[in-house]
């Protein structure tokens, strides 16, 4: 009698499949947020979230054959979100644009929006995230007083189109 052997699971190369849906998701991300894709279609926003939590639930307790099914759906998923905020023609909001005196400023969340700023705008465009301004801020203390006095102050440009000049 021939004693059958079990043969082990398939292994997942979970970095390749985080990678892999992480590509999918790139599109959508180097230009929107879910916040966005939730104002213009609640009920796909609501999905994409719940294949979401179907994915990363499939990463840390699911076998192979759930971890490639929920990987799939995902990239499915990236895929019809990005063809929908492009049918709509949603305008980027994954960073916001900033100019002073020739120096553009990107922020933004998203590492995937970076490419698409520096394509956009270009190479020397200074891409900083939401905590790197606030340590910038944090940093400044007339500002930080200033902002506490009238809170809704602004810095501008008085003559934007003047260059910069020194006045030591």
């Amino acid at each position: 009698m021939a004693i059958a052997q079990r043969s082990s699971p398939p292994a997942v190369d979970i970095a390749a499949v985080m990678r892999r849906v992480s590509e999918a998701a790139a599109p959508f991300e180097s230009r929107w947020t879910l916040r966005a894709l939730q104002r213009l279609d609640a009920d796909l926003h609501d999905r994409l979230v719940d294949q979401q939590q179907l994915y990363h639930q499939a990463l840390i307790t699911g076998g192979a054959d759930d971890v490639e099914e929920q990987s799939a759906a995902m990239c499915r998923g990236w895929a019809a979100v990005t063809r929908v905020m492009e049918a709509g023609a949603i305008p980027d909001d994954a960073y916001l644009l900033g100019d002073h005196a020739g120096t553009r400023v990107a922020i933004g969340e998203q590492t995937h929006a970076i490419a698409r700023v520096r394509d956009l705008y270009g190479a020397r465009v200074i891409w900083i995230t939401p905590d790197e301004v606030a340590a910038l801020v944090a940093g400044l203390e007339a500002f930080k007083t200033a902002k506490a006095l009238w809170p809704d102050a602004e810095t501008i440009r008085l003559y934007p189109g003047e260059p910069a000049t020194d006045v030591r």
